[in-house]
Parts: C-alpha cells; structure tokens; sequence
C-alpha cells in the first residue's frame, strides 16, 4: 500500500481516468512506479450505473477534499487481472479490473 494524491477525476462514456501521484513507490503487477511520478489509471465504465456513479462521486469527493489516499494494487487470479484498493480514512473502494 502506498500513499498517493489524487489529481483528476474524469468519467466519460469510455470510461473513468484517474491522475494519480504516488507519494511513496507502489508496486503495480511487479513494476514499482518510483514516488512523485504520475500515473494515470483508467476503467471501463459499470454495466451498473447506480454502482458506477457511486465510484465516482466517491472519487469527486475524495478529490474535493484533501486528495490524499492509499492504494494497493494486487494480482487478482479469480478474475485475470488486478485488483485495485483505494483506501482514505474509514472508507475503501476496491476495484477488480480484468486484463
């Protein structure tokens, strides 16, 4: 897990983009992404609306607030692809993002 800030949120019909600065490494499928290098991330839009506009009013929040978070990407085999946790303070949101 590393300590990140979020810099942008964007949602289109493509699908969500998120600019994020890592304020320590953090290791992505067995490359670390060196701190104050910025990653951009994005995901397919949800089939579920109500679950995908909840994802991104979380991460609208958290931008508007402090843009500080926590994020552990991990290798998530049932599903071929990674899993991504965003962590900030008492609330999570884990995504499952296949290859």
């Amino acid at each position: 897990m590393a300590a990140c800030q979020l810099m942008f949120v964007e949602d289109s019909p493509r699908g969500v983009l998120l600019d994020i600065i890592p304020l320590e490494a953090l290791a992505i499928d067995g490359t670390v992404v060196p701190p104050g290098l910025p990653l951009s991330v994005s995901f397919l839009p949800s089939d579920d609306r109500r679950a995908h506009g909840e994802m991104v009013a979380l991460f609208d929040r958290w931008l508007e607030d402090n843009r500080a978070l926590d994020l552990d990407v991990g290798v998530a085999s049932e599903i071929g692809g990674l899993r991504y946790v965003f962590t900030r303070d008492d609330e999570q949101l884990v995504l499952d993002v296949r290859d």
